[in-house]
């Protein structure tokens, strides 16, 4: 299983931050009514978080 590192879209102003170098990718579970779990690497490091704001634009990848 591949995850590029996509970057995300600023939700400010659309633009494109951290193309490969960093990726971001939401789960399908949320936190909440605008929070949802989200995954982070870079080439140092890997976090899951539990509650980042969706309005922020992340990857979707389906995975089963």
């Amino acid at each position: 299983m591949e995850f590029p590192a996509v970057g995300y879209r600023y939700y400010s102003d659309g633009s494109l931050g951290y193309s490969g170098t960093d990726g971001y990718y939401w789960s399908s579970v949320t936190n909440g009514s605008d929070n949802a779990y989200l995954l982070y690497f870079s080439s140092s490091s890997l976090y899951v978080t539990n509650g980042y704001n969706k309005r922020n634009g992340r990857s979707v990848r389906c995975v089963r």
